[in-house]
């Protein structure tokens, strides 16, 4: 079943404002997420919340979405990062869980097909940006909530091999360095 994304979600703007060092609610921005799309710690953007700034406290599951500039990326928020609020650069995405799983939608956004959709909403300005409009309109396949369950952990074992990859490269580099301090070391001394 195709929807709109405007059907199953709300959508709101992150929140423009002037982070600090210290604070009560971390500021999340894009350069807090690396190139895998998770985020880097620690934090070290923040803001103090007040009456005015209480709505954009995110909610576990909510999405946040770049939607300005060349890095276009999702990423689904959980409550063990502590209390946050993501900047402008983000729309906030509220997910009706009933119907569609937030890491599902995550999968969506970051996938090849709709990244491509993206930038082209996005070309022929200096800046690429989505609208609110666009985005709300964006058309989302929706199957049942079991095959979005198999696609969110297929997903997590995916980033599992990848982190595990990852420990693998580091240490075959650290053994490769000490051979070769080693060799060169023992024959120069």
């Amino acid at each position: 079943m195709k929807v709109q994304l405007g059907e199953i979600a709300k959508i709101q703007f992150g929140l423009y404002t002037q982070p600090e060092d210290a604070g009560n609610t971390a500021y999340l921005q894009a350069k807090h997420f690396d190139e895998w799309n998770r985020v880097t710690s620690p934090l070290d953007t923040f803001i103090n919340i007040d009456n005015k700034s209480k709505g954009h406290l995110l909610k576990d599951g909510d999405i946040l979405l770049v939607g300005k500039g060349f890095r276009t990326f999702a990423w689904t928020y959980g409550e063990a990062i502590g209390p946050a609020v993501a900047s402008s650069i983000f729309f906030v995405i509220r997910p009706d869980r009933k119907r569609v799983l937030p890491e599902f939608l995550t999968l969506i956004f970051n996938a090849p097909q709709t990244q491509s959709y993206f930038h082209t909403l996005g070309a022929g300005s200096s800046i690429p940006s989505i609208r609110k409009s666009e985005l709300e309109a964006f058309p989302v396949a929706l199957p049942p909530v079991e095959v979005q369950q198999k696609a969110i952990e297929i997903k997590k074992l995916h980033d599992h091999d990848v982190e595990l990859s990852s420990r693998v490269m580091a240490e075959k580099k650290r053994l490769f360095q000490a051979i070769t301090q080693n060799l060169i070391y023992q024959h120069n001394g």
